[in-house]
């Protein structure tokens, strides 16, 4: 990782690099035309490092410390399909292939409320684990996320002291375990993906969901969470 710490302090533009299997950088040049804002690889570089070996990561930097991939490389990220690698503020920090936040199709499991609390922290630089939730959990008990909220570094605190960046758990049933979650955003909005039948969405927080509310967590890195991230995923588009 030095290596790319040490090529990314070596401009003031943006430089870029693929990653080969076992983790050789393979330099490129940075041909856009407003480098020290954005970048962009050639084809005669993709090319021949796809000749060296297997791509296996995107790598640039950003030069201004804004630590979070921004709306163009999400949106480059996803047609790309691979993990992107960025540095800033001396650090590296690696991003999953997620699809974009907004808009998805739900498959409980797969695709649903917890899949998009995941990626959005995920994109926010707060890693949380996946766990297995079968169809109808939230009627057996399993109380799965108040099982996990806690040991995955999250602690409770009062409707009136939530802040953007904590999450919401909702009890959209009667009798059955709270069982959806939603990301508190600036302006009254929330984050979410309640069911089948409905796309992931930004929307007000409605009365119906304050009446649903079971409890409000916050995470212990919440001070360090960059929202920032999640609003520059709002704004890329499938090509």
């Amino acid at each position: 990782m030095q290596e790319l710490l040490d090529y990314a302090a070596s401009s003031q533009d943006e430089v870029c690099a693929l990653i080969l299997n076992g983790e050789r950088v393979f330099r490129c040049r940075n041909v856009h035309p407003e480098p020290w804002h954005h970048f962009r690889i050639s084809d005669d570089d993709w090319l021949a490092a796809e000749e060296e070996g297997e791509i296996i990561a995107v790598f640039h930097s950003h030069p201004q410390s804004q630590p979070a991939l921004s709306g163009a490389d999400r949106q480059m990220q996803v047609m790309t399909a691979l993990p992107w690698w960025l540095a800033s503020g001396g650090e590296i920090r690696k991003y999953r292939p997620v699809p974009l936040l907004l808009g998805r199709k739900f498959e409980h499991g797969i695709m649903d409320c917890y899949t998009l609390f995941r990626d959005a922290y995920h994109l926010c630089g707060i890693d949380l684990p996946d766990f297995e939730r079968t169809n109808g959990w939230w009627l057996r008990g399993e109380n799965l996320y108040i099982a996990n909220m806690a040991v995955n570094g999250f602690y409770q605190v009062s409707m009136q002291d939530a802040q953007p960046c904590d999450v919401i758990i909702r009890q959209p049933f009667p009798g059955a375990d709270p069982c959806h979650s939603m990301i508190l955003l600036h302006d009254n909005l929330v984050l979410h993906h309640d069911h089948a039948g409905h796309l992931s969405r930004r929307e007000q927080m409605r009365p119906a969901y304050i009446k649903q509310t079971h409890s409000i967590w916050r995470h212990e890195q919440c001070s360090s969470l960059n929202l920032q991230a999640i609003y520059a995923d709002f704004t890329a588009r499938y090509p």
